[in-house]
């Protein structure tokens, strides 16, 4: 899949009130309460008070909604990690900023950690399936980096596997999110993660 293929801004860049923007939270709201499989057309019209031929307008399927979702969670990571970049923090203090965007995100829209880890994308769409792929591809080679430089400026060990370091960070962000949930959402997202983040580097630091 090229870049190219992708759309070119994020659906959550939109301002609040259009009827696409409109649409796609409340999809990300059935989403998060029942699950994809939970997510149709039939629904997603009734909470958003009109027919499901005015849906049509704006999406030819559910399919179609979960893509564009895909694609803008793409972009805004792309967003996330050059808006660290910019700011030149040594590679500990990017990535606790990193992970406080992620899960600030997230708690906002925590309907999209359901879709990443669905079943139903894992195991049938295969179209959907590619654009998880080149979404968790760039994710880690994007923290990669960062660890990357952090071993060459003797923060973290010489010998850490960057990518797998890269793989266990974004799993701080799957664990912090399912704990949360588990605990009814009354903790905070961002304190769950920090904690994890700070054992993370226990393991890693020099």
């Amino acid at each position: 899949m090229s870049e190219g293929s992708l759309i070119k801004k994020s659906i959550f860049a939109l301002e609040e009130g259009t009827r696409k923007k409109e649409i796609i939270d409340i999809s990300l709201r059935i989403v998060d309460k029942r699950g994809i499989k939970g997510l149709t057309v039939a629904r997603i019209a009734k909470e958003a008070g009109f027919v499901e031929s005015a849906l049509y307008r704006h999406f030819r399927s559910k399919k179609e909604i979960i893509s564009l979702i895909l694609d803008s969670v793409l972009l805004d990571a792309r967003s996330h990690f050059k808006k660290v970049k910019e700011m030149s923090l040594n590679a500990i203090d990017a990535l606790k900023i990193l992970l406080k965007i992620h899960l600030e995100f997230l708690e906002a829209y925590p309907g999209i950690f359901r879709i990443i880890y669905s079943d139903e994308i894992h195991l049938g769409e295969n179209f959907l399936l590619e654009k998880l792929h080149l979404f968790t591809n760039e994710l880690i080679k994007s923290i990669k980096k960062i660890i990357s430089q952090g071993i060459k400026e003797s923060l973290f060990k010489a010998n850490v596997d960057a990518s797998l370091a890269a793989i266990h960070f974004l799993g701080i962000v799957q664990t912090a999110f399912t704990f949360w949930t588990i605990k009814n959402r009354k903790l905070s997202l961002i304190k769950i993660g920090e904690d994890l983040l700070s054992q993370f580097f226990e393991g890693i630091k020099a």
